[in-house]
């Protein structure tokens, strides 16, 4: 039986790229129509869009990744991440996601990818260092939640779709209330509410990301100071304390 809300993002994403595409035909359509060249218009714009489709597609993910400077993760050099992300794949019934690290004492993470077999997860530096190992299960639970869930696709989508030009609408196409449905089945996988507790109290009184690139915004458990659909995070944490 396919997960709801894995569905619900599945036509998501399908929304999204078929808007954009639609759109850039349109543009390219009507400046050609202008010029007196509509059937070219018609072909390249069909082209053009059919491109950015293909594009978005393909490297969103590696978009994201380079905007949030992450850096491969080896299980040599961070031994209690790949160990814990391991452990709760298994509780989770996902694949192990590739694993980054974003230097930055800031303490937050995120997640990428276009299905859950091939979903990238990403930790700054300040996260794993500052956190205990049951405040670490709870924050890698709450991304593998939205891997499992596909909450990724419409998100990391977004990233070359719209976050460049128009982040504002970037709320409108990932589900909504994400991070707090997020929470919940996160600690659905760890059994203990407290460990996420404690770890998004770390998050949020912990620096601010040095980098806020608009265009990812959506995609860190704690939103860098730009619009986002985030809940604020004393809300998240009062919730989980009544579980």
């Amino acid at each position: 039986m396919r997960d709801p809300q894995a569905e619900e993002n599945r036509r998501r994403a399908r929304t999204l790229l078929a808007g954009c595409a639609g759109v850039i035909a349109l543009v390219v359509l009507v400046v050609l129509a202008v010029i007196g060249l509509p059937l070219v218009g018609l072909v390249v714009g069909i082209a053009a869009g059919a491109g950015v489709v293909a594009f978005a597609s393909s490297r969103s993910d590696q978009a994201a990744l380079r905007k949030a400077g992450a850096v491969a993760s080896r299980p040599e050099d961070h031994p209690r991440f790949h160990n814990v992300v391991e452990g709760l794949c298994v509780a989770a019934g996902v694949s192990k996601p590739t694993l980054y690290v974003v230097d930055d004492a800031a303490m937050n993470a995120m997640s990428v990818g276009r299905a859950a077999h091939e979903a990238s997860l990403v930790a700054t530096t300040g996260l794993l260092d500052g956190l205990t190992r049951i405040e670490l299960e709870g924050i890698v639970a709450h991304e593998l939640s939205h891997i499992r869930q596909l909450d990724i696709l419409p998100a990391t989508l977004a990233v070359t779709l719209l976050g460049p030009i128009a982040p504002g609408l970037v709320p409108r196409v990932v589900a909504p209330r994400r991070e707090s449905l997020a929470d919940v089945t996160g600690v659905s996988l760890t059994r203990y509410p407290p460990g996420l507790i404690s770890a998004l109290e770390k998050v949020r009184d912990a620096p601010e990301l040095r980098s806020s690139d608009r265009a990812i915004a959506h995609l860190w458990i704690e939103a860098p100071a730009v619009p986002t659909d985030h809940p604020p995070l004393d809300e998240r944490i009062q919730a989980l304390r009544e579980l």
